[in-house]
């Protein structure tokens, strides 16, 4: 597929100053300006993350309310259930509150729905059930936002909700007794990309400060005690931020990179049986690691079968246990591999056979055999390969479908749902992510609408994919004093993106594919010599063994530890023969 190159325009002034304030390569500091650091205060909290990044939980809303009704529940021994979501998430976030309420001595019930049964969120039918279980409290992890009905049902019934969520809200909220959401619509909590596990761990950051500042002899909190380090449980929120695929600035920085480090120590029981059926046992744990190896085994419970079993792996105490459910996960995953490949094989027939994907602006398909646990990712590859919005649905066999629908930049799928929501009998999600419900007969509507929508908003450009380059520099200008220095940038992802540099000129020698379809090749820039490979990339080595000069190449420059000695080497984004002409964003 066609690429557009971008090269981000520089602030020569600033890039000097925060080189010469911070320290740093004029290099990194332009990429930190284009990250949105832009002031040298900025620019140390992000070199150097640490706990003291992390903001004041109760400046969430609804969080001294939340704090108090808890501590009550605990000190009057209410029944307290947890109701999750089934993605890893939610599934963290349940885990998250299991342990740490654990910890002070209390047992909380769990429940997450069937995905298949009962949907996404809370339900009136699980009400019914807390009701009927003697709960009192309820609160949820990754999901309430809105749920208003439920919400309703269960304080008629008795029972207090306090949601804890981060998925964007509709016009109309629930009145739950307390909902903490940074993404409200009268927010004015400073950081808007916590996940679901992230509100989660602001909360019991709340509380284990309320407990510790008033735990005295005179207090009636002196008997809450926790036998928990809150920061041991950062390897659970950066499992559910990575998975999320949320920003990776603010406090989701740090969260991520303690959490790694934690992941990477697998200390964690279920942790540690995790890696060693995906192969990695005792290796180092990074962004992709988790969104590659360990996040899909712990989904594939919620979206074949139930997430309950990726709670009790993640909770578990006893190897030979977790050993257990590990195995049962990465066959589980397996099968979901299988029918992932087989849907995106009859999506992509689909979208072929209709012919003129230029003239599509939107994606959007049902069918009664396509798996409900599985189109979601399916519509991910779908929007990476035809780079156009894409929604999913299945169908059940009375008309109601449930659907999955994922974006490109420059178009919010939540708000383009927004403006179908009278075509739908629900929805809710993110910018580049949501679900819905909707009733066959208004599918093609719904296609005919966001179709306007999207045609309204984007130009025909912004349906060609955007390499954006942080700088064009030489091949000398690259060396291991930068690239180390460049490894405080670490760890890379949505906002904070790997930086992708631009060669121009490049002589390309011995060009081969290795393993299935990767290509590897050397660079060359008058002396200077250095290795290129490019995952996924064998089709270009076609162009390539036709011309050996003057070639523009994107690439990520790396460390590359081989045979225990460190390399430089050029990660490859894209290749392009003579001079394309970048364009200046």
């Amino acid at each position: 597929m066609q690429k557009r190159w971008v090269i981000v325009d520089r602030d020569v002034e600033l890039e000097g100053h925060l080189s010469r304030e911070l320290n740093i390569n004029v290099l990194t500091s332009r990429i930190l300006i284009n990250r949105g650091v832009r002031d040298v205060k900025s620019g140390k909290e992000f070199l150097n993350i640490s706990s003291a990044n992390l903001l004041d939980p109760f400046l969430i809303n609804d969080m001294d309310k939340a704090v108090r009704r808890i501590i009550k529940a605990i000190q009057t021994k209410e029944r307290i259930l947890i109701f999750g979501d089934y993605d890893v998430d939610g599934v963290t976030a349940s885990t998250l509150y299991k342990e740490y309420f654990k910890s002070l001595g209390v047992e909380v019930q769990l429940h997450i729905p069937d995905r298949m049964t009962e949907g996404y969120s809370l339900n009136e039918a699980a009400m019914h059930k807390a009701n009927s279980d003697r709960c009192t409290l309820i609160i949820t992890a990754d999901c309430g936002t809105s749920s208003i009905a439920p919400v309703k049902l269960a304080q008629g019934l008795g029972i207090d909700v306090i949601v804890t969520d981060h998925h964007e809200p509709p016009e109309v909220m629930p009145e739950a007794y307390a909902l903490l959401n940074p993404n409200r619509h009268d927010s004015t909590y400073p950081f808007k990309g916590l996940t679901g596990v992230g509100v989660a761990f602001k909360l019991i950051q709340a509380i284990s400060h309320t407990i510790a500042v008033k735990s005295n002899p005179t207090s009636d909190f002196c008997h809450l005690t926790s036998n928990i380090d809150i920061f041991s449980l950062l390897d659970l929120v950066a499992l559910g931020t990575i998975a999320d695929v949320a920003p990776l600035t603010g406090e989701n920085r740090y969260f991520v990179k303690e959490g790694l480090r934690l992941l990477t120590e697998a200390k964690r029981i279920g942790v540690a049986a995790l890696k060693e059926v995906s192969g990695i046992a005792g290796g180092e744990v990074n962004v992709g690691t988790v969104g590659f190896m360990l996040a899909p085994r712990i989904n594939a419970s919620g979206r074949l079968a139930r997430a309950d079993s990726a709670v009790r792996l993640l909770s578990s105490e006893d190897m030979g246990e977790a050993l257990v459910i590990a195995g049962h996960l990465d066959r589980t995953n397996q099968e979901r591999q299988k029918i992932e490949t087989k849907i995106k094989n009859e999506v992509r027939e689909l979208v072929l056979k209709g012919g003129d994907i230029e003239g599509k602006k939107v994606i959007v398909l049902a069918s009664k055999e396509w798996h409900q646990g599985v189109i979601g990712i399916v519509a991910s590859k779908i929007v990476d390969e035809f780079y156009r919005p894409c929604i999913l649905i299945h169908l059940d066999e009375d008309g109601t479908g449930k659907g999955s629908a994922r974006s490109i930049p420059g178009f919010n799928i939540f708000e383009g749902l927004e403006g179908c929501k009278d075509l739908l009998d629900r929805f809710g999600g993110h910018k580049y992510a949501a679900g819905l419900s909707i009733q066959e007969s208004n599918i093609p509507l719904l296609r005919e609408r966001l179709s306007f929508l999207i045609s309204e908003k984007l130009k025909e450009q912004d349906f060609i994919p955007v390499i954006k380059m942080d700088a064009e520099i030489g091949l000398e200008d690259i060396n291991f004093p930068l690239l180390k220095e460049m490894t405080l940038l670490r760890p890379y992802g949505v906002s904070n993106p790997e930086p992708v540099i631009c060669t121009k000129g490049l002589s390309i020698m011995e060009p081969r594919v290795v393993g299935k379809d990767h290509l590897k090749i050397k660079l060359k820039k008058g002396k200077t010599f250095l290795d290129g490979i490019g995952f996924s990339m064998a089709s270009a080595y076609n162009n390539l063994i036709k011309s050996s000069d003057n070639f523009d190449v994107a690439y990520t420059p790396e460390l590359n530890l081989y045979k225990g000695t460190y390399g430089i080497q050029l990660r490859l984004k894209d290749v392009k023969q003579g001079e394309q002409g970048q364009e200046e964003a």
